[in-house]
């Protein structure tokens, strides 16, 4: 063989060597990445894990305490739940546990405004309460930034809700205004559905995000608690002037007890006899709803489970039910403990400074 053609024949075995070097190590870095990337994605989700374990343990813990409440109440024959003196109305601040931060509030979903409340069920269908809407209008005067928008986005919500595909008023929307989207028909499931409202733009979300605490979306003969509503949502439902202070005065003192007893004074026993019996049929004076939110931190990463409960009156394990459970991104703080917006020494400068607030 020649010499130039043996060293043609050479110089082509080291490309193909040096091809097949790069291949090789193109193969293992791939190799590696991918190993790399599954371990952290591993890792990633047994951190996850061990949140929301530890986020599950809290809300067991939490659980029994509200369970560990109704049979105290039961006992003492004392059927009240305020912000002030039950022992699950109490937050858990910042503890260290293990290898993990652990943060917990119980909330009362009964001291919110029902949004279910717009609608009555007939047995063929829902149809709309025109007392509750108004009622939600003059809670959302005092919270959207454009207080305007109050009457119409009320309408919307319970045409929204209602059974029926007709517009009952001049500002609501049926199907025929939705594009995307129709209406349920039917109750919502949770407060955040007033987002899906034709006319509720990104402009209209609340200036703080704790407003949402101020909505609950329960069955619509649930009653709203006299002892854990905030001023605002009392004065939406009581309508009447001086009627939420009142009550705020009434509870400071001790705990109401009785519904009829607080419409026999001023200012409910001047109302009608009619509008006094609407009213109070949607109050009381416990609670059969709550919240239950945990943060849990564990390696500088945070996760909040946000889970609600119904205690039946029954009592006992078999009697208190977890209906919603939500992994929720921590757009805002940890609620505090009983309701968002009531503060025993200060409630009358709820939602002070906010647009629409009086």
């Amino acid at each position: 063989m020649k010499p130039a053609s043996r060293r043609r024949q050479q110089g082509m075995a080291l490309v193909i060597v040096l091809m097949l070097f790069a291949i090789l190590a193109a193969v293992a870095t791939e190799v590696m990445f991918r190993q790399d990337r599954f371990r952290t994605r591993t890792e990633n989700l047994l951190d996850w894990d061990k949140r929301y374990q530890y986020a599950m343990a809290v809300e067991v813990v939490a659980i029994q305490g509200l369970i560990d409440d109704l049979e105290d109440d039961n006992l003492n024959n004392a059927m009240v739940d305020d912000c002030s003196q039950e022992q699950w109305a109490v937050a858990l601040p910042a503890t260290p546990y293990e290898d993990a931060i652990l943060s917990a509030s119980v909330q009362d979903l009964q001291g919110r405004f029902n949004l279910n409340w717009l609608v009555t069920g007939n047995g063929a269908g829902f149809t709309r309460n025109d007392q509750a809407k108004e009622m939600l209008q003059r809670l959302l005067e005092q919270t959207l930034p454009d207080p305007s928008k109050a009457s119409l986005l009320a309408n919307e919500m319970a045409d929204w809700i209602d059974s029926n595909n007709i517009v009952d008023s001049v500002e609501g929307a049926e199907d025929a205004e939705y594009r995307s989207r129709r209406t349920p028909n039917m109750p919502v499931a949770h407060e955040s559905e007033l987002r899906a409202l034709r006319d509720f733009t990104a402009a209209d979300l609340f200036p703080d995000p704790a407003l949402w605490g101020l909505f609950s979306a329960l069955p619509s003969d649930t009653t709203l608690n006299l002892n854990t509503a905030p001023k605002a949502v009392l004065a939406a439902v009581l309508g009447t002037d001086g009627a939420a202070d009142a009550v705020i005065a009434l509870r400071q003192e001790e705990p109401i007890s009785d519904v009829n007893a607080i419409m026999q004074q001023e200012p409910f026993n001047s109302m009608e006899a009619e509008q006094k019996q609407a009213i109070s049929e949607r109050l009381g004076v416990a609670s059969e709803y709550f919240q239950v939110m945990v943060d849990v931190e564990v390696s500088g990463n945070t996760s909040r489970l946000v889970t609600r409960v119904k205690r039946a009156s029954s009592g006992g394990a078999d009697g208190t039910q977890v209906f919603s459970r939500q992994v929720k991104p921590l757009l805002a703080p940890l609620e505090p403990a009983c309701n968002p917006f009531y503060n025993v020494e200060n409630d009358n400068n709820v939602l002070e400074g906010l647009p629409g607030a009086s």
